[in-house]
């Protein structure tokens, strides 16, 4: 967890691995056994159901909730809730 920052407020479950420089703002919830990836930003109010992972430069908006077993994979900004067992994609133009 080199240079990760936990804001207060947050609430981390357990068996949990938060990657270097990942950014857990205000009142976030991670449920347990998740991994958030280098640089992944999770916003304030947001809640990350157990067993997800958020990819590297991942950004998951405010107040959204990723279900459970997600998948967000890297780069990509989530702007709505995902359902649980949904991979959401970074999509290039």
């Amino acid at each position: 967890m080199h240079q990760a920052i936990v804001n207060s407020g947050a609430r981390v479950g357990n068996h949990c691995s938060i990657n270097s420089k990942a950014l857990i703002e205000h009142d976030a919830v991670i449920e347990d056994r998740y991994l958030i990836s280098t640089v992944a930003v999770v916003t304030g109010g947001t809640t990350v159901r157990r067993c997800s992972f958020v990819g590297n430069n991942a950004v998951v908006r405010e107040g959204i909730e990723v279900g459970e077993a997600c998948i967000v994979g890297a780069g990509v900004v989530v702007m709505d809730s995902l359902k649980s067992c949904s991979l959401r994609k970074y999509h290039h133009s």
